[in-house]
């Protein structure tokens, strides 16, 4: 069902329509006493953020159609994805800002990773090798292929990089949580 109101919202401008959505679901009375917005009340945290993301979405497309060669927001729009577990469709977009800026290592490494969630090890290594490529001291990229490989079962492989990040950042949450999968590598090795 199409409603008056949203249509002609996106007669003006899409985003407009897009806000207008995002009233009508989420409710715009104000307060909620329990009688408007049901759908937000059946599952408050699943409503409350998807017509904000979509909305993001919708936005970062909009604002790319103008400058489409702006690795900013491509690595947002990819990132909004990614956040949304949207795999496939951040790869493509992670793709395109890494085309424009092949020295972007953040966006590497979350190409890496994205491509690890749709299976696909082999790019995934790559991306992340790449990444790291781009700034060595990049402790991220390290993380993410030690998990990479350590989530595949190469353990052994995954130990370099690891290593390198808790190197990287000894005192931070990244060492840390390299230090934990380190862990991990040792306890695999000990069961062989």
């Amino acid at each position: 069902m199409k409603y008056p109101v949203i249509k002609r919202f996106n007669i003006c401008h899409p985003a407009l329509g897009l806000l207008a959505a995002s009233f009508f679901l989420l409710g715009c009375e104000g307060g909620n006493n329990g009688t408007s917005a049901p759908a937000q009340q059946a599952q408050p945290s699943m409503q409350a953020t998807m017509p904000n993301q979509d909305t993001a979405i919708e936005m970062l497309k909009i604002r790319l159609f103008d400058d489409p060669e702006n690795v900013d927001l491509l690595a947002k729009l990819g990132d909004t994805y990614f956040e949304q577990r949207r795999f496939d469709e951040a790869i493509p977009i992670y793709e395109r800002a890494v085309l424009f800026d092949p020295k972007n290592y953040d966006a590497l490494n979350d190409l890496g990773l994205a491509y690890h969630y749709t299976g696909n090890t082999e790019a995934a290594l790559n991306a992340l090798d790449r990444s790291a490529a781009a700034k060595p001291d990049y402790k991220f990229a390290r993380l993410s292929k030690g998990y990479v490989l350590l989530s595949l079962g190469r353990y052994e492989e995954a130990e370099a990089p690891l290593r390198k990040a808790q190197e990287l950042d000894p005192n931070g949450g990244i060492g840390e949580e390299a230090g934990r999968m380190l862990m991990q590598v040792e306890e695999m090795k000990a069961a062989k």
